[in-house]
């Protein structure tokens, strides 16, 4: 379920008694399949999903959340803050997925925060931006014992996980409501934390130095300070006590470790690359923070190493999904703002028209052009458009036409880049215009920097070296296997003895109906199997050891196979169309998103 980036992240997690660290990675994937197969099994009819196996696991998953939490929020500076934090969110995600039937709102009391406000603010310490705005999706904000200043707060913790900053300092603040002296002061908390999360918010929206009014985390630490109160001779036994607001501390306390690294990975906080403008640049990347305020862990790493500096080229080799088009667009930021002029190069229509459409969202004032029409020119196109996209084909007739015309040529991108390398058996001439299109581009434009991007390219080293050997200048390699998304793999499987007996049921009624083509419908109605889920509990089905693997019951109901007719002989078949939609019918039963492909 974890790319090797992730289960490195897992692993930095702090001990703790009974837990191997090693083994983790794997522990969580198999508690995520267990209680997958268990809400399955529930709305399909299973007479008890409350057995020892999803007792334990959930047990296990409880533990694994407060304990990692706790140490998140009362020791946020310590090294390992992001792994315990990940670990913590991803316990407490699984675990709510084992807690079928109707859900609760979210609430941020005096003594109490959910779950899912808990796993949304830590993810965003752990930086998994995308796994905090999938958490925070669960936020709920609709409870009748919510004031409107819990409301206000809890939406904006929802829009904040979820990366709609400018949504949080738009909306009105509350009206504060509370009526008793004990309410009026849990709102006075929950107000002070909603205008340290707007604080927060407009500070990530804007340039890192020119943020102005109170900072957040001042607003945070002032409510832990007025959470707790201390109480002397509480009891009358000469002993101090202490009243404290644990929920709003709580609260507090996960915001302030949220705020720590949240301005470090703030797109508008990158500073502009070296001889960039950086007012343009700062007027770009607000722009862009619009729609994706954060940057991914393979973002920073790619600009630590230099990508958006001035004369580097680089390979992209991202998993899909995994930030490829924010990279691009930082360097054709910095492209631009230089005054020179880029080539995206796409290898089909479809893909020109929807980089277009990108583009021209995020570089207002620049011209982007879609060229997919043989009748337009090179020259009346490179001589008003900034950034012209097409494919190579198109592009290498061009070139051929007025190579001059790209004289200010200052970055190329080939994006879907393996099209270089064709396909076994492909006779097209695809591949070989793709290698002289980008030959005769670095030949035109020798300064030019080249981005190659795909997700599916295994030799990025080589593509590398190729290109530094062409351009004279170093090429980074960025492959990180870093996925924004989890994905559990796994298969139907059967028992083996069950399906060796409807073997040899079969087989006898081939010999007692030796003439007759097909199965008859009485044999048919006896070939049911109960379908088992065999899971991976690693990314890579690479080992033959029985700990990496789970096997789980999907469904408690035995489903019909198929046969398929030989010569002689009649054979089991999956029935894998049935099969498949009567999991997906439970799945969906479940209130699990469902996708099924047939």
């Amino acid at each position: 379920m974890f790319d090797q980036e992730t289960v490195a992240l897992i692993r930095q997690a702090p001990a703790l008694d009974g837990i191997d660290l090693d083994a983790l990675p794997q522990l969580l994937t198999d508690a995520f399949a267990t209680v997958v197969a268990a809400r399955i099994r529930l709305r399909t009819g299973a007479p008890d999903t409350a057995g020892a196996e999803i007792d334990a696991t959930v047990s296990l998953l409880t533990r694994l959340a407060a304990t990692h939490e706790v140490l998140v929020a009362q020791l946020p500076d310590r090294d390992n803050r992001a792994a315990a934090a990940f670990v913590a969110g991803t316990a407490h995600q699984t675990r709510r997925l084992a807690r079928s039937g109707v859900r609760e709102a979210s609430r941020i009391t005096a003594t109490t925060v959910s779950a899912e406000v808990s796993s949304s603010l830590l993810f965003l310490i752990a930086e998994a931006y995308p796994d905090a705005a999938e958490a925070s999706k669960n936020i709920t904000s609709n409870s009748p014992d919510s004031t409107l200043v819990e409301r206000g707060l809890l939406s904006a913790i929802k829009a904040l996980a979820g990366g709609r900053l400018r949504e949080i300092v738009a909306e009105p603040v509350p009206e504060r409501t509370a009526s008793t002296s004990t309410e009026r002061a849990l709102e006075a908390l929950q107000y002070l934390l909603l205008q340290g999360v707007r604080a927060l918010a407009d500070q990530l929206q804007r340039p890192e130095d020119t943020a102005t009014g109170s900072t957040a985390r001042g607003i945070f630490q002032q409510v832990k300070d007025l959470c707790i109160e201390e109480l002397n001779d509480a009891l009358g036994d000469g002993l101090s006590g202490y009243s404290v607001f644990s929920g709003p501390l709580h609260v507090a306390n996960l915001l302030i470790a949220a705020d720590r690294d949240l301005s470090g990975s703030a797109l508008s906080h990158l500073p502009a690359p070296s001889g960039i403008d950086a007012a343009a640049w700062n007027q770009i990347t607000q722009r862009m923070a619009l729609s994706r305020p954060f940057l991914w862990r393979n973002h920073k790493e790619a600009i630590q190493e230099g990508f958006l500096e001035r004369g580097r080229s680089a390979v992209i080799s991202f998993p899909t999904g995994g930030g490829k088009s924010t990279l691009a667009e930082l360097k054709i930021a910095a492209a631009l703002i230089s005054g020179e002029q880029v080539v995206f190069l796409a290898p089909t229509h479809a893909l020109v028209s929807q980089t277009v459409k990108a583009l021209q969202k995020t570089f207002k004032s620049a011209t982007v052009f879609g060229d997919t029409d043989d009748d337009v020119t090179l020259s009346s196109i490179n001589a008003q458009r900034d950034v012209v996209v097409t494919t190579p084909e198109r592009c290498l007739a061009l070139l051929a036409m007025q190579p001059e015309a790209f004289a200010n040529l200052g970055l190329i991108v080939f994006d879907e880049c393996h099209l270089l390398h064709a396909r076994p058996g492909d006779r097209s001439r695809r591949g070989l215009d793709s290698m002289l299109c980008l030959l005769n581009l670095t030949l035109t434009a020798p300064t030019a920097d080249l981005l190659l991007m795909s997700a599916m390219m295994e030799n990025a080293s080589e593509l590398a070296g190729w290109i530094g050997e062409i351009t004279g200048r170093e090429c980074l390699i960025l492959d990180l296997a870093w996925k924004p998304t989890r994905q559990a793999r796994g298969c139907v499987v059967y028992e083996a003895a069950r399906l060796d007996a409807l073997r040899d049921e079969l087989g006898k009624a081939r010999l007692a109906n030796p003439k007759q083509k097909s199965v008859p419908a009485k044999i048919m109605r006896e070939l049911t199997a109960k379908p088992l889920g065999f899971f991976g509990l690693r990314q890579t089905w690479s080992t033959r050891a029985s700990e990496d693997y789970a096997l789980r019951t999907l469904l408690e109901t035995e489903e019909p196979l198929g046969t398929s007719s030989g010569p002689s002989s009649w054979y089991l078949t999956p029935n894998g169309n049935h099969v498949s939609t009567a999991i997906a019918a439970g799945s969906v039963a479940a209130g699990m998103k469902t996708l099924g492909n047939l």
